[in-house]
């Protein structure tokens, strides 16, 4: 099968690459998520080698070339070439010698189809030329058009190869999938099910996130509850319909995170075992706790402004597209909220607590105490009073006390 070149596959900083690593001949092919992408018609992000050559005869071949080479994965035999700051990922063949279900030994080879054969999906085992020829041993391309994510050769193999690749199953069909999800792989994934446990929580975290970003994940999670992936890592029960209607409400790139607390609504408990399950940074499971206790509802605008001035505004318009989920309030209600947080950046205190130590009160305890009062006065007066009044409430405050 012959694919006409693109322009990702002509441009010079690809070109300089694949003329040096095929200099002698048909030594590196295209491989993985850019030829699978270019089959469906898809944008292409990042361009992935695959090279009959060891990543010492890579290095040496394109240093000579001046090419700048950065040793990324020797132990997986990969390195990165950078031309013009475009990078591409370049992997010498390889073949599964020993593996535990998260690392592999390998061994290189020069035969392509032995490298097909240990990758995960049928859709991701296909090589390209730099003339666009195809080379597709295990009917990726019928797959990838058919909307089939189909593991290569026996399932159960190629999950204990990789535990990770059930939730990579799960994930590509949320995105590449078409009609019922494969029987045969599916079967395999509920049956490993448990070795999930094994996996650390950085790789669930990467993958759930990117299935979570796909346009319409919901039904593709009630299987993985069905099948008792799903709660291996993020306690139940689940709201995919309120995942759904927030999918439907919200415009702008993919939120996973927001997502992931629509599904998992209101549960500060087990949101915290989620986020450290999945080893969230510090920041993210900030906000899942936060997103976990939703308190929005109707309100007039005083009160309204008392809820974004304690939240701020974006976890403010994040709560409400929440509450709307979870059919606290509907779509209008909610597009109206935003729209008056918007209208309403959170102001800043006018006063500090170095204003009071200029007041002669000795650094302490009794500046915080100071300053909330103030600040709690301030809210109260519907966060009218300037600085001026702000500074002489405070020194009448200070009077009493």
């Amino acid at each position: 099968m012959h694919i006409a070149p693109l322009p990702w596959m002509t441009c010079p900083e690809t070109r300089a690459v694949m003329d040096v690593l095929n200099e002698d001949g048909d030594m590196a092919r295209f491989v993985g998520g850019c030829v699978r992408n270019t089959v469906l018609s898809l944008p292409i992000s990042d361009i992935d080698i695959a090279t009959r050559h060891t990543p010492g005869k890579v290095t040496e071949r394109l240093k000579a070339a001046g090419i700048r080479v950065v040793p990324t994965g020797l132990q997986h035999g990969t390195v990165t070439a950078v031309v013009n700051h475009e990078h591409f990922e370049i992997t010498t063949l390889r073949l599964d010698v020993e593996t535990d279900g998260r690392r592999a030994v390998v061994a290189y080879t020069e035969d392509w189809r032995e490298d097909a054969a240990r990758r995960d999906f049928t859709m991701n085992a296909m090589f390209l030329r730099p003339d666009g020829t195809l080379d597709d041993p295990f009917g990726g391309h019928a797959d990838a058009l058919s909307g089939r994510v189909r593991f290569v050769g026996d399932p159960a193999t190629r999950i204990r190869e990789d535990v990770l690749r059930i939730l990579r199953f799960f994930r590509f069909h949320t995105h590449f999938g078409k009609d019922g999800i494969d029987p045969v792989g599916l079967k395999a994934c509920a049956e490993h099910a448990g070795l999930i446990d094994t996996l650390s929580g950085e790789r669930i975290r990467t993958e759930f996130l990117k299935l979570l970003a796909a346009p319409a994940p919901a039904a593709v999670l009630e299987i993985m509850e069905t099948v008792d992936v799903l709660q291996r890592f993020l306690p139940g029960p689940y709201d995919p319909a309120a995942l759904t209607r927030l999918i439907g409400f919200q415009t702008g790139a993919p939120d996973p995170v927001l997502r992931l607390a629509a599904l998992a609504p209101e549960r500060p408990e087990q949101a915290f075992r989620a986020a450290e399950r999945m080893r969230f940074s510090n920041a993210e499971a900030a906000r899942f706790a936060s997103l976990s206790r939703t308190d929005i509802t109707k309100t007039d605008d005083p009160a309204l402004r008392r809820q974004i001035y304690r939240h701020g505004n974006a976890l403010y318009e994040d709560l409400v597209r929440l509450a709307m989920a979870g059919g606290e309030i509907d779509s209008e209600e909610a597009g109206r909220l935003i729209a008056r947080s918007r209208d309403w950046p959170r102001p800043d205190l006018p006063v500090r607590g170095a204003d009071i130590v200029e007041m002669g009160i000795a650094a302490g305890p009794a500046i915080g105490d100071l300053l909330r009062k103030v600040e709690t006065w301030w809210i109260e007066q519907d966060f009218a009073p300037a600085r001026a009044q702000c500074l002489a409430e405070m020194r009448q405050m200070a009077g009493k006390e």
